[in-house]
């Protein structure tokens, strides 16, 4: 593998690439060889880009794969941090009646505290009907909006899409370049006034991110909820979904959010991926992308400190290749701290080869281990579709069978995060003739725990539960 350290104004960078991947000259750059060394710094984006194997096989047409992993360091301290555009949203239909919507009142007191003057917040409440609690503006007089916190309580239906548009409308009206601009939603039931369509509302959310730079987070409590609807609008809207089983577990979470939200090293991150004629992209792992002319771009909005981004993307030759070919990497966000866009490229150089054993031999055993762990997600979420549509017969029979596969390869591998996933299928599949005579509630709650576990691993995060 070829290391090169790269100094962009001053700053240090490690570009890591597979094989024999080489790194575009960028203007101020300055390479040098690093003997296996990763820089460690505190302000830096720190990222790589490998393909699966540095050869393909002439005149064929298989799988490539192209692995990029993006890792954040520790902002300055002594620096101000990039200031917040909040909305948050609380559903106080009928459902969330007690304990839900006192832990929910708790958790946004202790999300006023946590904001300085120089934020924005607003908050909205909503049921059938939408309600601005206390329009954008900024966090001055932090009693006065926990007071107005109290006030609300529970009454009627879930007009979840009315509650989110209009956080996203609050938070447009006073949103700003340098600011952390998002809408937290958190809901107990089904969408069952306004806008129910999941199309619908995955088309509104990735409209407001695209063209407004306006991010969702959702939070999705105890049995009632469609965790499906809200981990695809949390990813559609390119910030985080999160399952909270318990009441007294909402100020944990929200918690956990607003660490990130304080803490943002990198804005409108993207990863652009410049394809040669003839290559297409077939997926890519883990987050939502667009192709466009040549070019896969993944867009992960903000990145926070200590964070880290796994992306895999996997390609396929339209025609039997004849030759070797470059795939462009690219790198762009704006640095949050200096509020100055960046923009890093490098080569990654594929070459053909005739030699099958020479191709075997230069396979990658990082990308193969990670390619095995996003295909282990994938089979636990047909899995639990299947018990979803009650098919439990069938969701036995494909998970036995998964976890034999996943056996085999762990036998490769030793991967401690594959060897996890496997246990954790194992446990879900002993469990579900349980699960077949459970109650409605206790099977809602089983599959919501073992979706959100999957989500963690898809998106290459730490478990938060």
């Amino acid at each position: 593998m070829q290391r090169y350290h790269a100094k962009l104004k001053g700053l240090p960078l490690l570009l890591i690439f597979g094989g024999i991947s080489l790194c575009a000259m960028v203007s101020g750059f300055i390479y040098s060889e690093s003997a296996g060394s990763h820089a460690k710094t505190a302000t830096l984006i720190n990222w790589y880009a490998k393909t699966g194997n540095a050869y393909a096989i002439r005149n064929s047409q298989g799988e490539i794969y192209l692995y990029v992993n993006i890792q954040s360091g520790q902002p300055d301290s002594t620096q101000r941090r990039i200031p917040l555009n909040v909305s948050l949203v609380l559903d106080r239909s009928g459902s969330m009646q007690g304990e839900k919507i006192a832990y929910a009142k708790r958790a946004s007191k202790f999300l006023v505290d946590q904001l300085s003057k120089d934020d924005y917040l607003s908050i909205v409440n909503y049921d059938d009907q939408v309600e601005v609690t206390s329009p954008s503006q900024p966090v001055k007089n932090k009693e006065a909006l926990k007071h107005l916190l109290d006030k609300i309580y529970d009454r009627g239906a879930t007009n979840l899409s009315g509650g989110m548009l209009e956080g996203f409308t609050q938070v447009k009206t006073t949103r700003k370049d340098g600011y952390v601009n998002r809408v937290l939603l958190l809901t107990d039931g089904l969408a069952n006034q306004g806008i129910v369509d999941p199309a619908a509302l995955k088309r509104l959310v990735e409209g407001k991110y695209k063209e407004e730079g306006i991010a969702l987070s959702t939070f999705g409590l105890g049995a009632d909820y469609n965790e499906d609807l809200l981990t695809m609008l949390a990813e559609t809207g390119r910030a985080n979904y999160y399952f909270i089983d318990s009441a007294d577990k909402i100020p944990q979470l929200f918690a956990k959010e607003l660490k990130g939200l304080l803490n943002v090293v990198a804005q409108n991150a993207m990863v652009q991926i410049n394809l040669p004629a003839g290559l297409q992209c077939e997926k890519v792992y883990g987050y939502p992308y667009d192709v466009k002319n040549g070019q896969v771009q993944v867009r992960f909005n903000d990145i926070n400190a200590n964070d880290e981004k796994a992306i895999l993307i996997k390609l396929r030759p339209s025609a039997p290749l004849q030759s070797g070919f470059d795939l462009g990497c690219v790198l762009a966000y704006t640095d949050a701290q200096a509020f100055t866009p960046v923009k890093e490229e490098c080569q990654v150089h594929v070459s053909l080869t005739s030699d099958a054993a020479a191709y075997e031999k230069a396979q990658d055993a990082n990308v193969e281990e990670l390619l095995a762990l996003f295909e282990a997600t994938e089979h636990f979420d047909e899995v639990m579709m299947a018990v979803d549509s009650r098919e439990y017969e069938k969701a036995k029979d494909k998970g036995n069978q998964a976890i034999i596969i996943l056996k085999e390869k762990q036998k490769v591998f030793n991967s401690p995060k594959l060897e996890e996933q496997i246990t954790k299928m194992s446990v879900y599949v002993r469990s579900l003739d349980s699960v077949k005579v459970a109650t409605e509630s206790e099977r809602k709650m089983f599959q919501k725990s073992n979706k959100a576990m999957n989500y963690e691993v898809k998106k290459y995060k730490k478990a938060s539960y």
